[in-house]
């Protein structure tokens, strides 16, 4: 069942309905539902249940369930560049290509644990080739640049950081410790199975910045 973050009222809410529920509610219903269920799982009606509106209103603002993923992965992977992009340094003037980007991996998986459908949809659809994985290369790898890859070609060329390709880097970063954060119930049943000790998500997002920083070092 796809997480619903509205609940439905009684009878079916029409076009005319004076308070449907707004696009980003909408958009994080569909990212969190094509995320859990993929895009063959799901349906606009399920989402538009999900949101309490009728499939008609989602169909007319986004005109079919291919417009209404893609806007889903806009609203997501956008929002998550423009975060990335916009995080406040918090770091001394001067600070080096290491502690900037140990700072910038905590900001992104921060980003990642309050939006995890992100990484879990990047998994569903990352696993097979298509038109919608073809979109989200082009869109968000090929014509944006993320501070996170900025920071590693600059560790690279001043030979802070080995010369590790920049997508092996940032898959590790996004699919290995975004993990941790995306995949909460796994890691907290392992966690209970293993009877170890949970750190706190602040804690585990700070471990896993740091080892990534360190298996990057020269």
């Amino acid at each position: 069942m796809i997480s619903t973050l509205a609940r439905r009222r009684r009878g079916r809410p029409s076009l005319a309905d004076p308070s449907p529920a707004p696009d980003a509610l909408c958009l994080d219903t569909a990212l969190t539902a094509f995320a859990e269920r993929g895009f063959e799982g799901v349906s606009v009606r399920d989402i538009a249940s999900a949101c309490g509106v009728s499939h008609s209103l989602l169909n007319a603002k986004f005109g079919s369930k291919q417009g209404l993923w893609a806007a889903a992965v806009d609203h997501g992977m956008g929002g998550l560049h423009r975060r990335m992009t916009a995080a406040p340094t918090r770091l001394p003037a001067g600070a080096g290509v290491e502690q900037r980007l140990r700072a910038a991996c905590i900001d992104f998986l921060g980003a990642v644990a309050d939006c995890p459908a992100i990484v879990q949809l990047m998994n569903v659809e990352g696993a097979r080739a298509s038109a919608r994985l073809d979109y989200i290369v082009e869109t968000y790898f090929c014509r944006l640049d993320w501070p996170i890859t900025a920071l590693l070609r600059e560790g690279r060329a001043s030979g802070v950081f080995r010369d590790v390709p920049v997508t092996i880097a940032f898959t590790l970063l996004a699919h290995g410790a975004g993990a941790l954060v995306a995949l909460r119930p796994l890691i907290e049943a392992v966690n209970g199975q293993l009877k170890a000790t949970p750190a706190t998500l602040d804690q585990t997002v700070e471990m896993a910045a740091d080892m990534i920083v360190r298996g990057l070092l020269a």
